[in-house]
């Protein structure tokens, strides 16, 4: 069975996107495993010590496990009001920063997609301010749904997918793709053209465009001045509920992270952002 890897600290933000994983969950057929994970417990270097961390250690998973359960059966409750769904719900422990983890957890086979909760402010700016959340697009092998609480379209209804021409966004563009199959929400593509922009080469533009004419899209030119500014207008007036886009050298959201300027969000505290890490192609 196909599974979204939904992870938690058990927070509000973490509950929100628990009960969007469950929406996702019964229109798409797959199971969720709910995942949190604890910090290594440092050793004290005494001679006394090793039976007490050992016990501290035990307990702190032991306390994990139980608010596990305690959410996954919240979770469960939730689906009864669902007609003829019944969750698959699986339970994991993990030790570690998220940054040790996630590439081993979402690697494994029957994980889709990721979901995690952002702040409370857009989830593109918790994408590129939040440490745990960039550790988890850098070394996540599954697409990651950032939500923030704000968000409470679950399901999206439109879709905008930014693209550099770059050739990592076709597997994420096929994802999509299929993605929408199921879930029934509009794709659009876009670009932005700066007005400094010079395509020194066509030729990935016009790849990408045959690319997208053999699925039935086509790609979008948005005209502004930055990045930022020309897909938040774009977002914000086609309602878009979820901003897609890839992470690489290379990528649209490289050029993101390396801005040192302040940062305006892309996206409202209303809609969420699907991130393709760069493992994300080996991976398909």
């Amino acid at each position: 069975m196909k599974k979204l890897l939904v992870l938690t600290d058990f927070s509000p933000n973490a509950a929100h996107a628990e009960a969007a994983a469950l929406r996702y969950s019964a229109k798409l057929g797959w199971g969720i495993v709910l995942y949190h994970t604890l910090p290594f417990i440092p050793l004290i270097p005494s001679d006394t010590a090793g039976p007490y961390v050992t016990e501290t250690t035990s307990m702190l998973f032991a306390d994990a496990r139980e608010r596990l359960s305690l959410e996954a059966d919240h979770l469960k409750k939730l689906a009864g009001s669902v007609p003829h769904y019944h969750p698959d719900i699986e339970i994991k422990n993990g030790e570690g920063t998220l940054s040790d983890v996630i590439e081993e957890i979402s690697g494994q086979r029957e994980i889709e997609m990721v979901i995690m909760g952002g702040r409370s402010d857009s989830a593109l700016e918790h994408l590129l301010t939040g440490s745990d959340t960039a550790a988890v697009i850098r070394k996540a092998v599954k697409p990651v749904l950032i939500l923030p609480t704000g968000a409470e379209q679950y399901i999206p209804q439109y879709v905008v997918f930014a693209t550099d021409f770059n050739t990592a966004d076709l597997p994420a563009i096929d994802f999509l793709i299929d993605l929408s199959e199921t879930l029934g929400f509009h794709l659009d593509v876009v670009h932005v053209v700066q007005s400094n922009e010079v395509a020194a080469d066509i030729v990935p533009e016009v790849t990408f465009s045959k690319f997208l004419a053999q699925r039935g899209l086509s790609c979008t030119q948005i005209p502004g001045k930055n990045v930022h500014k020309g897909l938040h207008e774009y977002c914000r007036a086609h309602q878009a509920n979820v901003l897609a886009m890839t992470h690489g050298r290379h990528s649209l959201i490289s050029r993101l992270f390396s801005q040192s300027e302040s940062l305006t969000a892309i996206t409202d505290k209303q809609s969420a952002v699907l991130v393709f890490p760069p493992a994300f192609n080996k991976s398909v």
